[in-house]
Order: structure tokens, then C-alpha cells, then sequence
């Protein structure tokens, strides 16, 4: 059909209109678009107020609606509900307001800071509003009212050196905030015992307290007068507070010392140990290192900063050495994983006869420990080990399974080892004889260094079972080697020693033993878990073996204290290592095959090959063969660790015995022990004391009271002490399930 130009107008008409009545179809169908509401902090943002006063200016905010000011908006201001903090004059934590003609919202009531000095937020928000307006505010404190001794009261300070704790005195206002830019004067006596500020030169510091209200001196160091004194922190206004230091003679001589310790973290409860040296010189700590060991962390070294070092005579005839771990050899940075917060304390008893040495033992929260530490010889520490050394290690595998090594390591070369005359006997987790009598592939030993520490690097023969050792050595003297394990292929965690076999090396036979006697003390773990073991095993020239063990794991299967022991031969290399198997034991509880190693000089390691217990651990010649109650007669120093009846952690203790021979007494207070309990809690010279009698030549029964850790200190405890020679000196062990307690009594 042919369409007229009149036909073609009314049907674009007829289109235009239908579309404009389809396009107010579709704006009639969709909602106007929501205001956008914004909230802007309009007054009182960042102020301060002194804590209980209220803020000087009203908190408002300014409300907008699509950028236009929006009146009668509800607005919500809202206080933090924990301190630092405030309160509205309602008491509230919020304060709900409507905003003006302008948009503006202002909080009608005063607002108050609170109790507590601090920075926090106050937050407004709009009904509708998409976000909301912060207030920052800072609450001060108040005027000073308190002065406090918070650091370094009642120390004791080697004369002529810094206190280990720097000096802190606290200022707090009313309500315990800390206040700062408070000026504190120290003031020392100007006569007898006393000291010097380092920034002043005399006896008065005034230092500022800081954000933490803390006023802290510079330096302090006692002068050469032995006696007590109160250094006197005041303060205008404030009641002064004292300082109470004692002055006195350094504990040990000067020259490098060596200390080791084996025990337990309270972090996990794993396994750690710990070896170095320090240096001390005029009875100050100047510088030192250490390796430390832990199952749950690689090991880590460290060097000892002299800043918070020190070591120090204690009131009880112990001492106390605290140390301060830092990384690398410039201390830059402190080894907070250490310690607490990078500082150990430990406290000692030293040897009554010989102060050059004594026990020592962990005495703050990060652990708990037993050890020793000796005055180094610097002429043997300068030496590389050469010859044979006798060695025994204790801890746990990779697994945390109760590990014991022990062996002959011989250094026939330069700083080589062949391992011709080397060998060695491990128990992993009760693996009885499997690894018995392994050998060592070319291996070597390090120079030492300048703390006298050594690396032994040990290649087995067998490197399926025993990968690459790395043991780092810190060397006493000419006898004697600190041993932990290095971060190896192995990766066990093992402490223990080594001691020099010197000329004794590759010529040891039946006779090096015949007719002698070892008292020894093991430790480790059976099936019921921690297991200690003492006793004395002596070898007769007929080839046979006798004497007497002790043991305990709490489950009170020992039927005799003591239990006899036999066994049918024992035997000896040519290297020192002796092989009893199937000890038996009287009570018919169990028995055990035993490796010793001997150094020659009196000393030997000793473990278990059993598939029901893994124990390591020390043994001493017996001098004689008729020691009595008469020979447990002196002034000693005593270390003993363990772990409580009731599960609740092992324990260490460090301090003194005093025996009576004639009376068979042990005396308190004479007898006192500082005590660190992992988990629990530690204490200072807790006293104790008891009765002994002979039980067999060489063995006294005791029973102890003021060292049981479950009854608060009240229960006896029956204990086997087993002498080394006439002074006394000997290994006790408890025979009851009350706890475990094994240690050792040392005169020099």
C-alpha cells in the first residue's frame, strides 16, 4: 500500500506518544533515591582533662543530609565501657542529643574523665548515618601522692660494682595512675657503707620520672665498705621510700668461670640446657656466653652483657648470679626468649673447702635446674682437647623420647679423631642393646675460643641411626668439658660432660677397676615416668660385680632400701668403657644392664641398656670400704632436683647441710636450702633438718624434714645417703613416695 506523506505524520505521532507514555510507566515504578547522611566532629575533639574533672569543652558534631545541614537528626554519643574511660553527668556512658537548625548536635551534659589515666574514644553516631565522628581524649593524672621502691631494693652489691637491678622509684597520683615529670632525689649515706651516682659523682641523684611514672638512676656503685645502708628515694611532698643494700665481698675470685644447668622450661614444660662462661673481674660480671638448648627451640648463643650482670654474696652464705642475654657479640639486641626477658638469675652455694666451684640452680619463673659451675683454667681452656675423654649425655631424642649416651670419644690427632679407640652406647626410649657398641667415622674437635668453648663434630658409623653430633664444649680445666648438643642433623636435645682420660687413653683393663667401688646417680625415665636411680656398684678382682641401688618413680615398687645387687662378670676395653649385663637385683624388681666409662681419675659415666628404663648420669670412686655415720660430720653444699608427688612440677634445690657426726643430726637452721618449684613458686633459705643412722658400710638412712615441696615443707622424707669418701661427701637419694629428690652433698 502506498503511504501518503498525511498517513506517515500520524503514525510517528501515534509512536512518540506511546514512548512518553512507557517512559512515565517506568519513572513512576522506581523509589527516590535516600539522603546520605555524614557525620563531622564540629568541637571538643583531642582534649584533656586531669582524671575525676570534667572536660573543658562540649563534645558536638555536625550532621548533613545529601552536604546540606540536617536538624532534628537523633545523634548518640558513646563512651568506652572499660577503663581509660568517662561518664556523662547521668553517670552514663552515653549521652543521646538532636541536632539545631545548623545540623548541629551538642552533648548537653558535662562530660567526666574517669579513674584511670589513658587515651581512648569517644564515638557519635546519627540515625541513618552511614559512618560516625571520633572523639580523642586523654585523661591525666593527678597530683602526686605516692611514692614507691618498684626496683632494686634489698640487694646485695659486690663492693666497688653496680647493684644488678638499677634503682626505680614510682609516683602515682591518687588513684595509682603514674605521674609523670615528678622530680625524685636519691640519697645515699655519706659515711660507711655506701656509693656513688654515676652522672653526679657523689652521693645524690635527682632523676624525672617518665610516661610510667618511673624515676630511675643512672648508675649506682658501692663504694669498698662491707655493711648495710638504705639508699633514700623522696619527693616534695611525698613520703620518702628506702633502699635497703648491703655491700659485700665478692663471693669468688676473679677469672672466667664456667656454669652449666639441666632442666626444666615452665614455658612447655620441655627439656632445656644451658652451658658457658663468664668473666669476673674486680667481682663484676664484664662479659661472657653461652649456649642454650631446648626441645621446642633451635640452640641458641649468646653473649653476656655486663649492663644487669652481677654476681653477689647473699645473706644465707650463698650467692646469686644474674646474667643478661643479649645477641651478638655487640649486645645490640636483648635474647628475650631467655630468662625472664633476657635475664637469668641463679642462685649457688659454694664448696665449703674449695669457693672456686659450687651447685647452682635456676631461681626465677622461665625454669627450673640443677648444676654446677667451676673457675676456669686458663691455660687448659687455650688447649684443643687431645686424647680420651669419657663422656656422658642426657635428655631427649627428636621425638622427646628419654635419650642417655655415653662413650669414649678419643682425640688421637691435631684436632682430629679417627675413631680408632672411640665408641659409644646410646638407650633411646628403652631400646635396651640395639645401639649398643657403636663406633665413630673421622671426626674432629674445634680450637677453642676465648671462653674456652669447643666444637665436637661427630660422625657415626652408623648415620642411619645416629646422624652428625654437634657438641659444643666449654672446657673447666684440664679434666673436665661441658657438653650440650649443638643444632645437628641428630637433632636431640642432650647435655652432660666429658671428662679427660690424658695418659690413662687406650690402656684400661680388668685391673683399672678390680676391687673398686663407684657411687653413682642416674636419671631418666621408665614406663611410669620419671625414674632416679642411686647407688654404689663394686667390682671384685674375681671378675664379679656387687653392691647396693636405690631407685624411685614414685610408685613405690622398691620392696628393699637398699636393694642388693650382683652380677655374675663384668668387662673392660681397652678404652675404659665396662659392660655388666643382667645385674640382678635382690628385690626382684628388675634388673639392668650397665655400661660405665672411666676417665681413670676417679670419675666415670654410667647408664642402662634396658627395654624397661633409660638413666644416665655420674659416679665417684668410694675411698674406702668402712665409711660410717661418723664420717658424715661437716659444713657442706647440697644441690638436689626432682619432681612432686602430686604432679605438679619438677623442683630444684641449692644451699647447705650441716651434719653431725657424733650426733647423727642434721641441724636447722644451719641447714637451709633456697628452693625454685616450676609452675609453683620459689623461696629463699627454707630450713631443714633430720636424723641419720648407718644402715651398711658406706649407706646412712635419713629421714628429712623441710624439704617436701607437697606438704608446705612439713612431711618427713625418707632418704638413702650414699658416701664417697671420710669428709662426708656423697649422693642422697629419696626413698619414699612423698616426691622424687635426688642430689648431691660436696665439701670441696
Amino acid at each position: 500500500m502506498k503511504m501518503t506523506t498525511q498517513t506517515i505524520l500520524k503514525a510517528l505521532a501515534l509512536f512518540l506518544g506511546l514512548s512518553m507514555v512507557a517512559a512515565l510507566v517506568g519513572c513512576s515504578s522506581t523509589a527516590a533515591p535516600s539522603p546520605t547522611i555524614g557525620v563531622t566532629v564540629a568541637s571538643g575533639n583531642n582534649q584533656a582533662a586531669t582524671v575525676g574533672t570534667a572536660f573543658g569543652t562540649a563534645l558536638s558534631v555536625t550532621v548533613t543530609s545529601n552536604g546540606s545541614p540536617a536538624s532534628g537528626v537523633t545523634v548518640t554519643f558513646t563512651a568506652p565501657s572499660t577503663e581509660p574511660n568517662g561518664s556523662f553527668a547521668t553517670g552514663g556512658a552515653t549521652d543521646t542529643e538532636t541536632t539545631n537548625s545548623s545540623g548541629v548536635a551538642t552533648t548537653s551534659q558535662a562530660f567526666t574523665a574517669g579513674t584511670m589515666s589513658g587515651s581512648y574514644s569517644i564515638t557519635a553516631s546519627a540515625t541513618g548515618g552511614s559512618s560516625n565522628a571520633t572523639f580523642t581524649l586523654m585523661n591525666t593524672a593527678g597530683a602526686p601522692t605516692t611514692l614507691t621502691a618498684t626496683g632494686g631494693a634489698s640487694q646485695y652489691v659486690t663492693v666497688s660494682t653496680s647493684p644488678a637491678g638499677a634503682l626505680v622509684a614510682n609516683v602515682t597520683d591518687g588513684d595509682g595512675n603514674p605521674v609523670q615529670g615528678v622530680s625524685v632525689t636519691f640519697t645515699a649515706p655519706t659515711t660507711g657503707a655506701s656509693g656513688t651516682f654515676t652522672s653526679t659523682g657523689n652521693n645524690v641523684e635527682t632523676p624525672t620520672t617518665d610516661v610510667n611514672g618511673n624515676a630511675t638512676v643512672s648508675d649506682f656503685v658501692a663504694n669498698a665498705t662491707q655493711g648495710g645502708y638504705n639508699v633514700v628515694a623522696s619527693s616534695t611532698g611525698l613520703t620518702p621510700v628506702d633502699f635497703a643494700l648491703t655491700n659485700s665481698a665478692a663471693p669468688v675470685a676473679d677469672g672466667n668461670y664456667v656454669f652449666y644447668l639441666n632442666g626444666t622450661d615452665s614455658f612447655d614444660g620441655s627439656i632445656y640446657i644451658v652451658t658457658g662462661a663468664f668473666t669476673v673481674t674486680g667481682g663484676a660480671i664484664v662479659n661472657g656466653e653461652q649456649d642454650f638448648e631446648d626441645f621446642n627451640e633451635a640452640l641458641v648463643q649468646d653473649s653476656i652483657n655486663p649492663v644487669g650482670s652481677a654476681i653477689t654474696a647473699t645473706g644465707d652464705n650463698n650467692f646469686q648470679i644474674i646474667l643478661t642475654t643479649c645477641l651478638g657479640s655487640d649486645c645490640t639486641q636483648t635474647d628475650g626468649g631467655l630468662g625472664v626477658s633476657g635475664v637469668e638469675t641463679i642462685n649457688g652455694a659454694l664448696f665449703p673447702l674449695n669457693t672456686s666451684k659450687g651447685y647452682i640452680s635456676e631461681f626465677d619463673s622461665s625454669a627450673t635446674s640443677s648444676g654446677e659451675f667451676d673457675l676456669q683454667d686458663p691455660v687448659a681452656a687455650a688447649a684443643t682437647p687431645s686424647m680420651g675423654y669419657a663422656f656422658g649425655l642426657g635428655g631427649v631424642d627428636i621425638n622427646d623420647a628419654p635419650l642417655v649416651i655415653g662413650g669414649v670419644i678419643n682425640v688421637d690427632g691435631s684436632g682430629s679423631i679417627s675413631g680408632t679407640g672411640s665408641i659409644f652406647d646410646a638407650n633411646d626410649n628403652f631400646s635396651g642393646t640395639t645401639f649398643q657398641g657403636e663406633t665413630l667415622a673421622t671426626s674432629m674437635v674445634s680450637p677453642p675460643d676465648s671462653f674456652g668453648r669447643v666444637l665436637f663434630t661427630l660422625n657415626p658409623t652408623d648415620a642411619l641411626d645416629f646422624p652428625q653430633i654437634l657438641l659444643v664444649g666449654y672446657i673447666v680445666d684440664s679434666s673436665t668439658i661441658r657438653l650440650v648438643e649443638s643444632a645437628d642433623i641428630y637433632s636431640a636435645t642432650l647435655g652432660g660432660a666429658a671428662s679427660s682420660q690424658g695418659a690413662n687413653t687406650g690402656t684400661f683393663s680388668a685391673t683399672s677397676i678390680n676391687g673398686a667401688s663407684y657411687v653413682a646417680s642416674m636419671f631418666g625415665s621408665d614406663a611410669n615416668g620419671t625414674l632416679q636411680t642411686a647407688g654404689v656398684l663394686s667390682f671384685s678382682s674375681s671378675g664379679t660385680l656387687s653392691g647396693y641401688v636405690d631407685f624411685n618413680d614414685l610408685t613405690g615398687a622398691e620392696p628393699v632400701t637398699p636393694d642388693p645387687v650382683t652380677a655374675p662378670a663384668f668387662t673392660v676395653d681397652p678404652t675404659g668403657r665396662v659392660t655388666a649385663a643382667g645385674v640382678t637385683d635382690a628385690g626382684a624388681v628388675a634388673n639392668f644392664n650397665l655400661q660405665m666409662y672411666l676417665d681413670g681419675n676417679g670419675h666415670a659415666y654410667v647408664l642402662t641398656l634396658d627395654s624397661t628404663d633409660a638413666v644416665g648420669g655420674f659416679g665417684s670412686l668410694q675411698t674406702s670400704s668402712s665409711l660410717t655415720d661418723a664420717d658424715f660430720k661437716h659444713v657442706y653444699a647440697m644441690d638436689t632436683g626432682g619432681v612432686d608427688g602430686m604432679g605438679d612440677g619438677p623442683f630444684s634445690t641449692v644451699g647447705q647441710v650441716k651434719a653431725n657426726g657424733a650426733s647423727d643430726t642434721i641441724s636447722s637452721p644451719a641447714s637451709y636450702a633456697d628452693f625454685n618449684w616450676l609452675f609453683e613458686t620459689n623461696g629463699a633459705d627454707e630450713t631443714f633438718g633430720g636424723t641419720y643412722a648407718l644402715s651398711t658400710p658406706g649407706i646412712l638412712s635419713a629421714s628429712i624434714t623441710g624439704l617436701d615441696f607437697d606438704s608446705s615443707f612439713t612431711n618427713p622424707d625418707a632418704v638413702d645417703i650414699y658416701l664417697i669418701d671420710t669428709d662426708g661427701d656423697s649422693v642422697l637419694i629419696e626413698t619414699d613416695t612423698n616426691q622424687l629428690m635426688l642430689g648431691e652433698i660436696s665439701k670441696q
